[in-house]
């Protein structure tokens, strides 16, 4: 599969944005990548007419951009007519939340936030993860020892970190069934080519009923503190001398839950496939755990779940030698990055015992993922309860291909608790 690269532009290769949108691309976005560096350039202009000007898919072009104050994330200020909170719900939400805010504001938000997730209180939580992953194990034994199917993603995956960030915020464990469903239909909008408007009418109306759900929660914690985020935050919003709007607190609220405990539901489900596609790794880490930090790492270089961001060029920049014009807009292809052979040995290779060196799964710069160490550990805690409860854990269908680019993942892994089908023999695995 080669990237078609069909004219140079001053020496920049060129490429089409055309290829990202197909199902070849989207069964095996790797190898597609991998053309990409074949290219030899970290920077590459897109063929126009297209909506973005630069695809940027080496390390140190995706990270500058990230990391520089030139490039400015998309936000409500940039289009031509904000987002209104009663007309278009998920476009408001989003332009109010830090994900979508440029400084000075957005540096304000994730102070907020920041003052929230501190290293001590994330520490604290390792406990009642633990708890979590043991009720959820028990919970899929007995569905295996009734002859009912245990598929992973539901039963483990997506409720561990949901739980846990819920218990943080102060979100009941019973409304997280109630949550899904809505999350995703938020998640459908952000995928590259995903704005229909069907799509976007029913993202509007999740939009909607999450932020209702949280006004009425904030409007409690008001009435009647708890031990709890939500709480802390409420208090935090108050001693502000500029504090947030409440749509701002309710819009952070939908977009960090969000955010907080999805990247761990893909570490988790696209790491026990690449694990079970290499056993003998499998094998160590059931004997020597201290292995599993650097298993997270790996899993998410090789597949983290978030495989682009788009930035805005707010200045003229020069990215890795390339002049990239103010105004342009670019597309910075985190997972590309990930795999970029200048940087990592054998890219394509799920190596946890490489030399370990910072990758963009996360992000980079004002915009890393507030979440990122709560994520890692719940990673950690969540395969080591794995390993102790059920060793010998296997795929029990092969699972199909995921289709998606942003938040690529599986929807469903089916599993047996005992030896099941090995995933170096399923084709439908995460595509490498």
């Amino acid at each position: 599969m080669g990237a078609n690269a069909s004219t140079v532009f001053n020496d920049l290769p060129t490429v089409p944005l055309g290829p990202l949108f197909s199902a070849q691309v989207r069964r095996n976005p790797f190898a597609y990548y991998r053309s990409l560096h074949e290219l030899g350039a970290p920077v590459l202009a897109i063929e126009q007419p297209a909506r973005y000007q630069f695809l940027l898919c080496g390390f140190e072009a995706a990270s500058q951009a990230l990391r520089d104050p030139a490039f400015q994330v998309l936000d409500g200020s940039m289009m031509a007519q904000p987002p209104s909170w009663e007309e278009r719900r998920t476009h408001a939400v989003f332009s109010h939340s830090m994900m979508f805010t440029n400084p000075p504001r957005q540096t304000q938000m994730r102070r907020l936030f920041a003052h929230t997730f501190t290293p001590r209180r994330i520490m604290d939580l390792e406990p009642q993860i633990d708890d979590i992953c043991a009720d959820l194990l028990d919970a899929m034994a007995r569905r295996a020892a009734a002859g009912e199917p245990v598929d992973f993603m539901r039963d483990f995956a997506f409720p561990m970190p949901a739980a846990v960030l819920g218990r943080l915020l102060g979100v009941p464990d019973a409304d997280l069934p109630w949550y899904r469903p809505r999350a995703a239909e938020l998640a459908k909008v952000i995928e590259l080519g995903g704005g229909t408007e069907e799509n976007m009418r029913r993202a509007d109306r999740a939009s909607e009923e999450l932020t209702d759900y949280f006004a009425e929660m904030v409007a409690r914690r008001r009435a009647r503190p708890a031990d709890d985020l939500i709480t802390v935050l409420i208090q935090a919003q108050a001693a502000e001398q500029d504090p947030l709007t409440d749509r701002e607190l309710l819009s952070n609220l939908v977009v960090v839950f969000n955010a907080g405990f999805v990247t761990t539901v893909h570490l988790l489900g696209n790491g026990l496939t690449l694990l079970l596609e290499q056993p003998e790794l499998w094998r160590r880490a059931r004997t020597d755990r201290s292995v599993l930090p650097g298993y997270v790492d790996e899993i998410l270089r090789c597949q983290g779940p978030t495989h682009f961001v788009v930035r805005r060029a707010a200045t003229d920049v020069e990215v890795c030698g390339t002049r990239v014009p103010a105004g342009s807009e670019v597309l910075v292809l985190l997972a590309a990055a990930n795999r970029d052979p200048s940087r990592y040995a054998d890219p394509d290779r799920f190596d946890p015992h490489r030399p370990q060196r910072a990758h963009l799964a996360f992000s980079s710069g004002g915009h890393y993922c507030l979440g990122a160490a709560l994520a890692k550990m719940e990673g950690e805690r969540g395969l080591s309860a794995l390993l102790d409860r059920f060793p010998g854990i296997g795929l029990a269908v092969e699972p199909p291909v995921p289709h998606q680019l942003m938040l690529r993942g599986h929807e469903e892994l089916w599993v047996r608790l005992d030896a099941g089908v090995p995933a170096a023999q399923s084709a439908g695995s995460l595509a490498q």
